[in-house]
């Protein structure tokens, strides 16, 4: 699993301190259940040996330090040059304590979401490699192993921790059992399941994983058909606007400047915004294109 870094959790100054907090914390976590299983998903939690609740408790401890800083400092300032309504300092730093409040609520979130896309990116490629490894007549473990060695990207990273605890004296199936339980991503959730179920009751896993690569495989072709449906139109808005009307309105205003009155309208500096306004919608096309990519088409 790729390192993922939480801002400010690094310090263990404030890790530390914002255990005065955990009964907050834990308050939190009733009422924000959800971030129980993103902390748990992201690796936050791995990572930094830290639950939900002390999570939580960070996430409250830095909102309250945001408050005082950004407060204090503004209320001082506002003092200084004596203004009529200092009232005004606290309340930036209470609008700061809140956007960080949320910043760090949502970072667990975003982490899960960019790890379901790095996850499924590679899947089927990392699935058929079992499936081919197990066929002729590879130990599982072995192909995993050989799998965590691959170029696969996240799946490589979590079938060499995998690996790793299997070393280390952990059974198989508890560690497939512990990664199936803390992934985000549904469809690698879903083969981890088959093969733990496989080994459990003693059935073929190269027959389950062969199942699991052909449902993929049509899911997969549904997500590019989909894809494909929506570049369509995509498309069109892209003619109209990037091609056709910056086309059509230079057209306009050199034909427009011509006329008695209207020579302004031939200045360099509308040219120069038209580019410009150019390549802002060229560059909000491909995050629009990128941001529709389905995960299960690889690299």
């Amino acid at each position: 699993m790729s390192k993922v870094r939480v801002p400010l959790l690094d310090s263990q100054i404030i890790r530390s301190t914002s255990h005065i907090f955990i009964g907050i914390g834990a308050i939190l976590i009733r009422i924000f259940p959800s971030m129980k299983v993103a902390v748990d998903q992201s690796g936050v939690r791995e990572l930094y040996k830290i639950d939900s609740r002390e999570y939580m408790a960070f996430v409250f401890f830095v909102s309250i330090m945001m408050f005082a800083l950004v407060g204090g400092l503004m209320t001082a300032v506002l003092v200084a040059g004596d203004a009529e309504i200092p009232i005004l300092g606290p309340l930036i730093g209470l609008v700061m304590s809140v956007v960080f409040f949320a910043y760090l609520m949502m970072y667990p979130i975003q982490i899960v979401s960019r790890r379901v896309k790095m996850l499924e990116r590679n899947l089927l490629f990392a699935l058929r490699t079992l499936l081919v490894q197990i066929r002729s007549g590879v130990p599982l473990f072995n192909a995993m192993a050989s799998v965590a060695m691959g170029k696969y990207g996240a799946i490589s990273d979590e079938f060499k921790m995998v690996v790793e605890k299997v070393n280390s004296g952990t059974p198989v199936v508890d560690v497939l059992e512990d990664l199936a339980n803390r992934n985000p991503s549904i469809h690698f959730r879903r083969a981890l399941w088959q093969m733990v179920n496989s080994m459990k009751s003693g059935s073929d896993v190269g027959k389950n994983i062969e199942d699991i690569i052909r449902s993929l495989s049509k899911e997969q072709m549904v997500e590019i058909s989909q894809y494909k449906s929506t570049l369509n139109p995509l498309a069109m808005m892209y003619m109209m606007v990037a091609v056709i009307a910056p086309s059509l309105g230079i057209t306009m205003i050199i034909i427009l400047s011509f006329f008695p009155g209207m020579e302004a309208l031939a200045d360099k500096n509308i040219f120069y915004g038209l580019f410009g306004g150019v390549l802002f919608m060229q560059f909000i096309f491909m995050g629009v294109i990128k941001s529709k990519r389905p995960n299960l088409i690889g690299n």
